[in-house]
């Protein structure tokens, strides 16, 4: 399956939600790697959900990392291929990543011209969409089907969402995130 859009789903907490994601075509999926984190997936819950899951590329959520050498432990274990985290986590990496990375801006934040350069900025709703939109490859994070209807696709590159809780192993209702993405596919 194709999708209108680039994707990312984050906070991925379990299989269904992994091979859910990865079935529909989302590009990126990824989980919060830092103990003590809400949403937190251990390095073997992880390698137990990563055998099941093929396609998109693995983004490990690095919020709440508070020392530099927590990344080496994390690339080792998890193997990533982009790294997500915020302004506090790349001034604490001193700006520097081992990876291409998704950086999280906040309302009012902006990226400063001496850090390393995103591969991706993740934004919610903004009034300089427009500007950072022709500066930067944009995912704008979405929480229902109808931000998603109003998004203005000139400035994005695509969108992020998030994964959610299992009722139990193997039992799940997806709602807004299954609303979304069945509403991004392509029509054959």
């Amino acid at each position: 399956m194709a999708l209108k859009t680039f994707v990312k789903v984050g906070s991925i907490t379990n299989l269904s939600d992994a091979r859910y994601c990865a079935g529909m075509g989302v590009d990126l999926l990824g989980f919060r790697v830092v103990a003590g984190q809400d949403n937190h997936i251990t390095a073997k819950q992880f390698q137990e959900i990563r055998g099941w899951v093929t396609g998109p590329k693995i983004v490990a959520e690095v919020y709440g990392l508070t020392h530099v050498d927590q990344l080496t432990d994390i690339i080792e274990n998890y193997r990533p291929d982009f790294l997500e985290l915020g302004k506090k986590e790349l001034q604490i990496l001193n700006g520097h990543t081992a990876l291409p990375f998704i950086l999280s801006l906040d309302s009012g934040e902006t990226l400063n011209s001496k850090e390393a350069e995103p591969a991706f900025i993740l934004v919610r709703e903004r009034t300089d969409l427009p500007q950072l939109g022709n500066e930067h490859e944009i995912l704008l994070t979405v929480e229902s089907i109808e931000n998603v209807q109003r998004i203005d696709q000139q400035y994005i590159h695509g969108i992020a969402l998030s994964g959610s809780a299992e009722i139990k192993p193997g039992l799940k209702h997806y709602n807004e995130l299954s609303e979304i993405l069945e509403m991004l596919e392509e029509e054959n």
